[in-house]
């Protein structure tokens, strides 16, 4: 190898393992599987730009040989291009890797079921992918077309690096847009905004800016409306008022708020967004979030002009649930259940220990006496656990049921191939967003009955809109409000202090030893730390059942600040997990052994918005992640580790429809603007066990007297009400 260095050659060969990269300028150390001219398989270690290179891709490499005083031999990198991958392993990682739909599962098939004859089928007869399980025709074409045009990649980011965009988001862009990225790009920098995961409106900005884009021309105004509208459904509200955005223009955007109007008719012209009179104001939606919107509305006055069981089946269910269970039923659930056998639709309200679980066993039994086999379902794992725990009936997740198929990017089930059920209950109904309720609606057979079940005093949904507490406001549907609390939740501290939260009562902190709810009073946000830390690694354990620190989960009411969950993570990661075998995932580490939460929807996954896991194996060579959910086991390439967050702290939001055996909750006045009545009361009632608050008392007081629920822009409840 002396000899050969510094005279310029090339390299070839199949990118295996990455030993070292950043992000930020690409700079990245690599492994590289090449033959030499003998024909004898032998490894490169190649350093340099070798940014938007995925493990598994083919490589051709100019560059020069030099050998490191510490680490030998490397071959350092003057240019790179991508070429197509040779062997079977690294046509599975390329498959996995560039391709939208097909994860490291499916590709394995792929790759097993061609096995060395892969990369003819791909170049000759690539429609034959079809032959594998779980490939249909969607998934095929974009793995024909993503063979045909994988190139560009190169050239794509390294422009997108002289504008500020790292690697992993090139990637991204060219799996969408394939050879024509960035031609795509330059043509209209904004489009990254509104189809690629982690560009925002700000990013793409800076790039239109760079190509010389006015600040005040009609594709940035477009843009921006879209920005803002996808801003405010992230804060939980279905369509933003026109005066809204017009400010923003003029304040946030500096731009001139004349252009709106403009903006507003081409996007309704060209479908992005609909418009509509809401008395007040103008009302200016996503058009998705229209659509769900009109669709829900739609489809609950629909089911609430069904044809209801008879008065005399009903009585005779209601005395069969009476007389089973071994429990007397109170006039309250009674009502109840009354109100859910004679109603199409109806909707069962309480906070903790009011019985709902009760009615819910009782309705069971009911409905069997009328013949019916009700369908059980949540939003989330957790929660459908919950239920088929309570109930002893088979529940599932929303998602689930609906079944989601990666190939079509949709619900299979819906209007044209609705559920097989004549009867459905939802349970945690407030966690419900507008378009995961527009889909389960459109999936309902008419005539079919519908119980809603929650806690109308949590937080809303995580996702736009504020279902539950919009039909209860409607008046369209019959709603049975459960506020008495049985005797064993009564001896509850949490409960208790729950339901005094509600209506405006400073919790009981007397820390009763033989409780359940503690509050320890620290100042300065290190102490309030300290404290935590001392909480979770060893004054809870072996206390109120709690086995070790998996059964504890600190929930806060924000993400930023020294006591929000990326300042927590750290401390509890380092306090849990400090030496676990580990991938650098942006500014984290993620490491075996620890607590995750996915941080977004992965449909093709089948891994949800706030799941919460353990990472079960890191595979740093080859940028893999395996992770468990209570939903199933779940892989994660290098570029897909944005979607995990570490789980040992999470916001109070993420939390709904979870409950831990032990809760810790920091009550601090950094928290200021997150002090709230209803995030407080979310946060307590997620308990089972035991609840511990640390902070001031002032901040607690702040939360009790702030009733500001933060209403959601929606006009659900409207629609309903409409004669």
């Amino acid at each position: 190898m002396a000899g050969a260095e510094n005279l310029e050659t090339t390299v070839e060969g199949t990118l295996d393992h990455v030993l070292y990269v950043n992000e930020e300028n690409g700079y990245a150390v690599a492994v590289v599987k090449t033959d030499a001219d003998n024909g004898v398989a032998r490894t490169v270690t190649m350093v340099g730009d070798l940014a938007g290179l995925e493990i598994g891709s083919g490589i051709r490499a100019r560059g020069r040989f030099e050998k490191h005083p510490r680490f030998g031999d490397q071959f350092h990198v003057v240019d790179v291009e991508t070429i197509r991958p040779a062997g079977v392993f690294a046509l599975e990682r390329y498959l996995a890797s560039e391709i939208q739909g097909v994860g490291p599962s499916l590709a394995r098939r792929i790759a097993d079921h061609f096995g060395e004859s892969l990369r003819e089928v791909l170049d000759n007869t690539p429609e034959r992918v079809r032959e594998v399980s779980g490939v249909g025709p969607v998934v095929a074409s974009r793995i024909a077309a993503a063979w045909k045009d994988s190139s560009g990649l190169r050239e794509l980011t390294v422009f997108l690096r002289g504008h500020g965009i790292g690697a992993a988001h090139a990637r991204r862009i060219h799996k969408r847009y394939g050879k024509d990225s960035l031609e795509v790009v330059r043509r209209d920098p904004y489009v990254l905004a509104r189809t690629i995961h982690g560009i925002g409106f700000r990013t793409a900005d800076m790039v239109a800016e760079k190509l010389g884009i006015p600040r005040n021309s009609i594709e940035r105004a477009r843009a921006a409306i879209l920005y803002l509208l996808e801003r405010m459904a992230e804060e939980g509200h279905v369509y933003a008022p026109r005066e809204y955005l017009e400010s923003q223009f003029q304040s946030g955007l500096e731009m001139d708020p004349d252009l709106v109007d403009r903006a507003l008719e081409q996007l309704r012209a060209s479908n992005d967004v609909a418009i509509e009179d809401a008395g007040e104001h103008v009302a200016v939606y996503l058009a998705r979030l229209h659509a769900a919107e009109v669709n829900v509305a739609e489809r609950i006055r629909a089911l609430t002009a069904g044809r209801p069981m008879s008065s005399q089946v009903a009585a005779r269910a209601l005395d069969k649930a009476a007389k089973t269970g071994g429990v007397e039923l109170s006039a309250e659930q009674l009502r109840a259940l009354r109100t859910a056998l004679s109603s199409p639709v109806t909707v069962i309200t309480g906070g903790p220990g009011t019985g709902k679980t009760t009615i819910l066993r009782s309705l069971l039994v009911a409905l069997a006496e009328a013949g019916l086999k009700p369908t059980l379902a949540a939003p989330t794992g957790r929660a459908s656990r919950r239920l088929q725990d309570a109930t002893g009936r088979d529940a599932r997740t929303i998602h689930r049921l609906l079944e989601y198929s990666p190939e079509t990017g949709s619900f299979l089930r819906g209007k044209d191939f609705p559920l097989r059920t004549n009867y459905l209950i939802v349970d945690e109904a407030s966690m419900m967003d507008i378009e995961l309720a527009s889909s389960l609606l459109s999936a309902l057979m008419p005539n079919s009955s519908l119980v809603l079940v929650g806690d109308r005093d949590q937080l809303p949904s995580v996702g736009p809109g504020s279902v539950l507490k919009d039909v209860i406001a409607s008046d369209l549907v019959p709603v049975v409000q459960l506020r008495e609390v049985y005797r064993q939740a009564r001896e509850s501290r949490i409960v208790a202090n729950a339901h005094g939260l509600n209506r405006g009562y400073f919790p009981d902190v007397s820390n009763d030893p033989e409780g359940d709810f503690f509050f320890f009073e620290r100042a300065a946000p290190e102490e309030v730390l300290a404290t935590i830390k001392q909480l979770v690694g060893e004054r809870l354990i072996g206390k109120f059942g709690i086995r070790d620190a998996r059964d504890i989960q600190v929930l806060t009411p924000m993400n930023r600040g020294p006591l929000g969950t990326h300042a927590l993570n750290r401390e509890l990661q380092q306090l849990l997990n400090p030496a676990g075998r580990g991938i650098r995932a942006g500014e984290r580490d993620i490491r075996e052994g620890d607590r995750v939460i996915q941080l977004r929807n992965d449909y093709d996954k089948g891994i949800f918005n706030g799941s919460i896991g353990r990472v079960v194996s890191v595979d740093a060579q080859r940028g893999r992640v395996g992770v468990g959910f209570e939903e199933g086991h779940a892989d994660y390439d290098q570029s897909e580790l944005d979607e995990l967050g570490l789980g040992y702290a999470i916001s109070v939001h993420k939390s709904q429809g979870s409950q831990y055996p032990a809760v810790i909750v920091p009550v601090h006045p950094s928290h200021y603007l997150m002090l709230r009545r209803n995030l407080l009361y979310t946060a307590i009632t997620r308990a089972e066990r035991v609840c511990v608050l640390v902070g001031t008392k002032a901040a607690l007081q702040q939360a009790v007297r702030n009733q500001d629920e933060r209403r959601r822009a929606t006009r659900l409840a409207d629609r309903l009400r409409i004669d």
